[in-house]
């Protein structure tokens, strides 16, 4: 509901509305009619019943209008879960009127519960059911729809009809099925449904214009009551002499069944219109029409995809749903004589075809892959469970099938997101050309490796077993939580016994990127010490905030067991010893040295910002600097960390021009700082001859960097 536009009743609304109703109609009256005979009553209260769901249903799921031209009426396979309901309570002697009550109450609760589902957001939960669950269950119900139309297609002793024309019911139904199949291709502008049930018609009057003897009142669906007709005992004595030890996980199932067929339908309509339907907004206005339905005496259902695709055909969008209700409550008003001329044996025809579209062949196909085998195999089984048991079982089924896929992606997911070295990932700190080669040559001594998903026992096990070799050398093993959702403490003591095991050999395991949502609010190294009596390290720290930081903690401890300990970022570094001025010679030094600014800073002041110009290069005397680029008002990408000894701003010094990135100090920095605009004041060949050194140096510097970093692109292309 995006502006007024939008919310306008169009004519393409009432085209929509009354094309989407025409469909829904005989699959309301059909599936009241089969729910009210499996219940032992007469058909012609069943299809009342079937018009009074369409009707609250829409006009409730059309007010809201929260998914654009979807229509909601009687459906399979809510009517299927509550036939499979009223047959237990059959079986428990609630018949008659007291299995009307009952009935109105189920519709009710579930209506109720779908309510409680919609406000506490459990719509995005039943999304994540595995969709070889809800095939089965579609598939079952598909089946149960087309087995239960066969017991009306059958002449019944006491019917006064010569045994030639027994044959009727069932081939009107056969009609009507072949008709809807085959309307599509040669009148594709008409609904199928319209079409199957127009010939179904003309095929049994017109036969039972040639037939020898009247046909028996019970092959038609009979005058179909009035709305006052409806008398629903309510009082409570009727309620308390319900077995709600029965109604209530009967209802629970039917508020999940139809809240998943609803948002299989949204989304079949969110296709159709190419908008976004409201799950929260639609599954209340669902549990709203079920509600309603049941307290006037009709039927549950939900969204109907047939008719709703029919009516975003014929260019509804916003009041579709309004309309059909309007139309299925002029059709209450006027339908009695309707009821007389309308053969049971036409809507089992309809209620056939809608069973065996929900039929998903694509099992059988699951069940020929091996990697899909045992999605196929499950679906199966809530077929079976469903047929050979009720609908009920088969939703409990299905619930324990979704579990199990669940293991089985568990299973089948791979812990590891990516592995690397530390040959082909380092930190950003800078380091010297001596460092660097260390680094390309031992650098296999540090792992990374970044993990995503769930981390519970199995998982975890599964990953000790995968670094059971690497555990047993002195290696450096950084681990980027970055990925994962959560960490049970099965999982931290498996952890532990990896980081005990890899310090036993002389190595380090160092931890990531832990959010509080993995590892609680404590820091990794907190929680395994509460595994690992008196395990505590002060002087190694093992968990950081950042990927970077940890990889350049596990450089400098391989570094220092190589017998080269970085320089420590507190130490102050003079001019000479800069990395830059080494070996260079004394007479260079001491021209530049006195056009050098000496230049304090405090921590979090920025030398330079992006942008800005600049022709000086920065000697970094004591302090660290952090080279970032901005990518928003409060982020920003660090590209590098220079600390003492290093420099930094030697490509404007080069050629003098806008800033590339910002300059931040974070720790107290002395610098010194030498501009180009300095030597330029003082010009004569022995500061020429200088400032000619200084570029050469800083020239061999960026084409080390360069090759560095074309290295760097080319393993990242392989990584």
């Amino acid at each position: 509901m995006k502006n007024g536009t939008e919310n306008r009743l169009t004519i393409g609304d009432w085209l929509g509305g009354l094309a989407g109703a025409a469909v829904a109609l005989p699959q309301s009256m059909g599936l009241g009619v089969g729910l009210f005979s499996a219940m032992g009553l007469g058909a012609a209260a069943g299809a009342l019943s079937g018009l009074i769901g369409a009707a609250a249903l829409s006009l409730v799921s059309g007010i809201g209008g929260y998914t654009r031209g979807m229509i909601s009426a009687p459906n399979g396979p809510v009517t299927m879960l509550l036939i499979a309901s009223m047959a237990t309570l059959s079986a428990e002697g609630i018949s008659g009127g007291s299995a009307v009550v009952a009935l109105a109450v189920l519709v009710v609760l579930a209506g109720l519960i779908q309510l409680v589902i919609a406000l506490s957001g459990g719509g995005q939960l039943i999304k994540f059911i595995p969709y070889p669950m809800v095939a089965g269950l579609v598939t079952a119900i598909g089946i149960l729809m087309m087995r239960s139309q066969l017991s009306p297609l059958l002449a019944r002793p006491g019917d006064a009809i010569p045994e030639i024309w027994s044959w009727l019911p069932a081939a009107t139904a056969i009609v009507t099925f072949a008709a809807i199949k085959l309307t599509p291709r040669l009148l594709p502008r008409m609904p199928a449904i319209i079409g199957g049930l127009i010939v179904g018609l003309v095929a049994f009057h017109s036969a039972a214009a040639l037939a020898p003897v009247p046909l028996p009142d019970a092959w038609m669906v009979g005058a179909i009551p009035e709305l006052e007709g409806i008398h629903l005992d309510l009082s409570w004595a009727a309620l308390t002499a319900l077995r709600w030890d029965l109604l209530f996980p009967a209802a629970i199932a039917l508020a999940v069944l139809a809240s998943i067929d609803c948002l299989v339908t949204a989304v079949v309509a969110d296709s159709a219109t190419g908008c976004r339907h409201k799950a929260r907004g639609e599954l209340a206005c669902q549990g709203v029409g079920q509600i309603l339905a049941g307290l006037l005496g009709g039927i549950g259902g939900g969204g109907t995809k047939g008719s709703t695709l029919v009516a975003i055909g014929a260019g509804g969008r916003r009041w579709p749903a309004v309309v059909a209700s309007l139309g299925f409550i002029l059709l209450l008003a006027v339908a009695g004589p309707i009821g007389r001329y309308l053969p049971i044996s036409v809507l089992a025809g309809v209620i056939i075809y809608v069973g065996f579209t929900m039929l998903e062949w694509r099992v059988l196909l699951w069940l020929r892959q091996p990697r899909t085998r045992i999605d196929g195999f499950l679906a199966l089984v809530v077929v079976a469970s469903t047929l050979y048991f009720d609908l009920i079982i088969g939703v409990g089924v299905g619930a324990l099938g979704a579990m199990v896929l669940f293991l089985r992606d568990q299973i089948r997911a791979h812990t590891i997101h990516t592995r690397s070295t530390g040959r082909e990932l380092r930190s950003l700190r800078l380091r010297s050309k001596e460092d660097h080669a260390l680094l390309d040559e031992h650098g296999d001594r540090i792992v990374y490796i970044e993990l995503r998903g769930h981390l519970f026992f199995g998982t975890v096990d599964r990953l000790f077993t995968e670094l059971a070799t690497l555990l047993e050398r002195p290696v450096w093993i950084v681990i980027n939580m970055r990925r994962v959702q959560s960490v049970d403490l099965t999982a931290l003591d498996l952890f532990r016994q990896m980081k005990l095991r890899l310090r036993a050999h002389g190595g380090h395991m160092l931890f990531a990127n832990i959010h509080r949502g993995a590892a609680q609010a404590h820091k990794m190294d907190k929680l395994l010490r509460a595994f690992a009596f008196g395990y505590s390290q002060p002087d190694i720290k093992t968990s950081f905030k950042s990927t970077d930081k940890a990889l350049e903690a596990a450089e400098d401890l391989l570094l220092s067991a190589l017998g080269r300990p970085p320089t420590p970022m507190d130490t102050r570094i003079e001019i000479a010893d800069n990395a830059l001025f080494r070996g260079i010679e004394a007479s260079v030094l001491e021209t530049l040295r006195p056009l050098m600014l000496e230049l304090q800073l405090p921590r979090k002041a920025r030398p330079f910002e992006v942008g800005a110009p600049g022709d000086a290069v920065y000697f970094v005397i004591q302090g660290v600097i952090d080279l970032r680029l901005p990518s928003g008002d409060y982020h920003y990408k660090r590209l590098s960390s220079i600390g003492p000894g290093g420099y930094f701003g030697e490509t404007a010094f080069i050629e003098p021009g806008p800033r590339s990135a910002d300059a931040v100090v974070i720790r107290d920095a002395e610098l010194l700082v030498l501009s180009r605009a300095a030597i330029g004041d003082l010009a004569d060949r022995t500061t020429d001859a200088a400032a000619l050194a200084l570029v050469l140096r800083l020239a061999r510097s960026l084409v080390q960097h360069l090759r560095r970093a074309r290295t760097d692109i080319r393993r990242l292309e392989h990584w």
